[in-house]
């Protein structure tokens, strides 16, 4: 087991931190820290965009930042899991 550090990106709504942490819940998995913030500054998100081709507006979207310690594959299912969750804009590992 590693520790890893993960980013999401999500919708700022009601509810979808809970979808993400509820995730992590239901499969046994441990969340060390949790860290999330509005996006203000869009310049350091235009690469989230840029992938997806959306317009971000301030305050639209939240950066999370999850720390969790588990292998290779089931770090691949975490971000697999997290990304089909509807409020997810994009979530991957920090290196």
């Amino acid at each position: 087991m590693i520790r890893r550090k993960l980013s999401i990106i999500l919708e700022n709504k009601p509810g979808a931190l809970v979808r993400v942490v509820g995730l992590f819940h239901q499969r046994g998995y441990n969340i060390e820290s949790l860290h999330v913030d509005p996006v203000i500054e869009l310049k350091k998100y235009k690469y989230v965009e840029d992938n997806l081709n959306i317009k971000i507006a301030e305050g639209e979207v939240s950066h999370l930042k999850i720390t969790t310690t588990v292998n290779d594959n089931l770090l691949r299912q975490i971000l697999r899991q997290i990304n089909k969750l509807i409020d997810v804009l994009m979530a991957e590992e920090i290196k």
